[in-house]
């Protein structure tokens, strides 16, 4: 894991506990082509929208919608999100940016949101 990021989460007051959990039973993105991990634009189209993880945690990525795109951490269940906005990536999977107040941002398959994902294109 990023350790700037963990130490973010941490200075906001997150605990690591309570946001950065194993991995246990999370919807998994359709499977990807090795290398096809690739930045894609966000904005803060949506701040309204917010919802959680639908799973017991979820895993975030930064670098981009993708699922072979390296893990950042792992969302648990009882952390808020704030929706920005929505993609579907070239493979027909459906993403969403959101953010964790107080402790960063992330891309997070929709099937692993509750609920899945804003009307807000990215």
């Amino acid at each position: 894991m990023n350790k700037r990021y963990l130490g973010v989460l941490l200075a906001a007051g997150v605990t690591a506990a309570g946001l950065m959990v194993p991995a246990t039973a999370q919807a998994t993105a359709p499977a990807a082509k090795a290398g096809n991990c690739r930045a894609h634009a966000h904005s803060a189209k949506d701040n309204v929208t917010r919802g959680k993880p639908s799973k017991s945690s979820v895993p975030l990525r930064s670098t981009g919608p993708y699922a072979d795109c390296q893990i950042d951490g792992y969302v648990a269940d009882n952390v808020t999100l704030v929706y920005h906005c929505t993609t579907t990536n070239d493979l027909g999977s459906k993403w969403t940016w959101v953010r964790i107040p107080g402790a960063g941002g992330g891309w997070i398959y929709n099937e692993n949101l509750s609920p899945k994902g804003t009307s807000k294109t990215c």
